[in-house]
C-alpha cells in the first residue's frame, strides 16, 4: 500500500468518529467537519506517508548525486539504502504505511489535548488516560488498504 497525505485525512477522520461512536466525546454535528480537518492540521507534521518518504528520498539523492556519481551503486541501490536509513530512524513508529515522527504515544496525548481545548469538541466523557489507550488503539488498528 502506498500511503499519502489524504490517508492522513481520513486516519483524522476515523479517530474522531470512533470516538465520538463510543460515546467517548459529544460533537454539534454541524461543526464536525471542522474538527476532523484541525485534527488533520495537528497531526499532519508529526506523521510521513510512502508518498512523502518517496518525494524525501529523492531530495536527499539528488542534493547528494555529484557525491554519488562516481560509485558502483546502481540508483535503485542507493534509494534503497536511503529509505532503510530512513526507516531505521522511525523504527517502531511506522504503522501501514504510515511513519509517525514521535512515537504513537506522544501523537495520542496530542490528540487528547486537542480534544481537551477544541472548542467544537462539546464534551470529552473518558480519562485522558482512558482516552490515550483509545487512540493509541485506533493508530494501530488503521488500515488503509481497508479504505478502498
Amino acid at each position: 500500500m502506498f500511503t499519502k497525505k489524504d490517508h492522513i485525512k481520513v486516519l483524522a477522520k476515523n479517530v474522531v468518529s470512533r470516538l465520538e461512536q463510543d460515546e467517548s466525546i459529544a460533537l454539534n454535528p454541524r461543526t464536525r467537519q471542522m474538527v476532523y480537518q484541525d485534527l488533520y492540521t495537528k497531526l499532519s507534521p508529526y506523521i510521513i506517508t510512502d508518498e512523502e518518504m518517496r518525494e524525501k528520498i529523492l531530495t536527499q539523492l539528488g542534493q547528494k548525486a555529484e557525491a554519488l556519481e562516481g560509485s558502483e551503486a546502481t540508483e535503485s541501490d542507493q534509494y534503497k539504502a536511503s529509505k532503510t536509513v530512513m526507516m531505521n530512524k522511525l523504527g517502531e513508529n511506522a504503522v501501514n504505511g504510515l511513519y509517525y515522527q514521535i512515537p504513537i504515544k506522544n501523537v495520542a496525548t496530542l490528540v487528547v489535548q486537542f480534544m481537551m481545548s477544541h472548542n467544537q469538541v462539546e464534551e470529552v466523557y473518558l480519562s485522558d488516560d482512558d482516552l490515550e489507550k483509545a487512540i493509541v488503539n485506533y493508530f494501530k488498528n488503521f488500515n488503509p488498504e481497508q479504505l478502498h
